[in-house]
């Protein structure tokens, strides 16, 4: 019998409170403000360790990557990721406060009530 999988809301709220994650953090907890490391791929220093293991992460708990088994794919981890999120009703995207170009790339999100 295959594992329950956690939604994604829990389980992203989940790997903020962890820490383990650079650059993925609460920018205000009480509103539910966070924000998301998003580098582009094609920029100079990008590194799948550094840059991807959010994407990565959701890979292998969707069962969509086996660490050893299949081929790292950081560009279908994030594609799939940002299908996920833009799929919830309760997690928009807070553009006006997202980076999107340079090294310090990010995306801030807002979880709605």
């Amino acid at each position: 019998m295959p594992v329950e999988r956690m939604r994604m809301r829990p389980w992203l709220e989940e790997q903020i409170n962890s820490n383990t994650i650079p650059g993925l953090k609460w920018l205000n907890k009480e509103k539910k403000i966070f924000q998301i490391p998003w580098m582009h791929a094609a920029r100079h220093g990008w590194d799948v360790e550094k840059d991807a293991p959010l994407f990565r992460n959701w890979a292998i708990h969707t069962g969509k990557h086996q660490p050893g088994i299949d081929k790292p794919d950081p560009k279908t981890w994030k594609a799939n990721f940002r299908c996920a999120m833009n799929s919830l009703p309760d997690i928009e995207e807070v553009k006006d406060r997202s980076i999107k170009k340079g090294n310090n790339a990010f995306r801030v999100y807002r979880m709605l009530p």
